[in-house]
């Protein structure tokens, strides 16, 4: 985003803050259009009558930020990147766990055979005696 319009946002934000609501009418500049759109799409403002806007809480946290609009998305990209790269362990861990799992029904499965044979060892040694 450009800085001219952030700079607008941000002080779009600290207007509304300041008076509650800040109305814009049709002779504004290209800057402040391009601002009251973006500060529209990013949830910043809200339209409480025709072309009065207020504050949304969105833009309430916006103005918590010490860098302005700029560390506000900064903060919500960063957060988004983390989600996604939980997701993604998630998902590799959960894939592991689904590996182990089978590794466990096999493991069990040889435990049982070997159990079987130990266990009825004389069976067994006269099984083979017979095959040969």
């Amino acid at each position: 985003m450009e800085k001219q319009i952030e700079d607008e946002i941000n002080l779009i934000l600290a207007e509304c803050y300041e008076n509650g609501m800040i109305p814009f009418h049709q002779s504004i500049s290209d800057i402040r259009d391009k601002a009251i759109t973006r500060a529209k799409i990013l949830g910043l403002i809200k339209c409480k009558n025709k072309n009065v806007y207020e504050l949304s809480i969105e833009g309430l946290k916006v103005l918590d930020f010490e860098g302005g609009v700029r560390e506000y998305l900064m903060n919500i990209e960063s957060k988004e990147k983390k989600d996604d790269l939980i997701k993604d362990l998630s998902i590799k861990d959960l894939k592991g766990n689904i590996f182990q799992f089978k590794l466990a029904w096999l493991f069990f499965l040889l435990n049982a055979i070997v159990s079987f044979i130990v266990g009825n060892f004389e069976l067994v040694s006269e099984w083979f005696d017979l095959i040969r």
